[in-house]
């Protein structure tokens, strides 16, 4: 009679990261259907360009190749291998409105903010538009400190979502 491979499917596992953190694949993300008299893969070479810690947020695919190692012989199998995709999730920036003064009677100053949180070397170059900056003082306001609240304004960024913290008025 004539002896057919059987079918093998490997597949690989899904994985997920945040913008600026790096997954290593070790060649143990996989699982795999259609192995015969309870044999075993070693391990599996993956591959996927989302695993770098500069992979922009999207979805990458994982390609599985070269099951070996374990119990199995690959010469009584089809294999056919299955991708799986990794996941990179945007980074939290931290956007503080800065702490500032002034003297009863004169104007607001302007307001600004401080940045925690960038990944890769990033800097502010990588923000479109400005975050929301305001408080309830004015030029008549009475000594004391006010909020100066901070919010999402039109400020935006592909690889990053916001955190946003308060700061204070104190009008002298």
């Amino acid at each position: 009679g004539v002896i057919t491979a059987k079918a093998l499917t490997v597949n690989a596992n899904d994985a997920s990261k945040t913008y600026g953190q790096t997954v290593t694949l070790t060649g143990s993300e996989f699982t795999s259907s259609g192995l015969e008299n309870s044999e075993t893969i070693g391990s599996v070479s993956l591959a996927s360009s989302g695993t770098a810690a500069t992979a922009n947020v999207n979805t990458y695919d994982i390609t599985p190749s070269s099951a070996t190692g374990g119990t199995f012989d690959i010469n009584n199998y089809s294999v056919t291998y299955a991708t799986g995709t990794v996941t990179v999730n945007p980074a939290t920036l931290t956007v503080t409105a800065d702490d500032t003064s002034k003297t009863y009677g004169d104007a607001n100053p302007s307001f600004t903010t401080t940045y925690s949180g960038f990944q890769n070397s990033d800097t502010s170059s990588v923000l479109t538009g400005d975050p929301s900056l305001s408080t309830n003082a004015t030029a008549a306001s009475d000594a004391g400190s006010y909020t100066i609240s901070a919010a999402a304004g039109d400020l935006a960024a592909s690889n990053y979502t916001f955190s946003f913290v308060d700061g204070t008025l104190t009008v002298n």
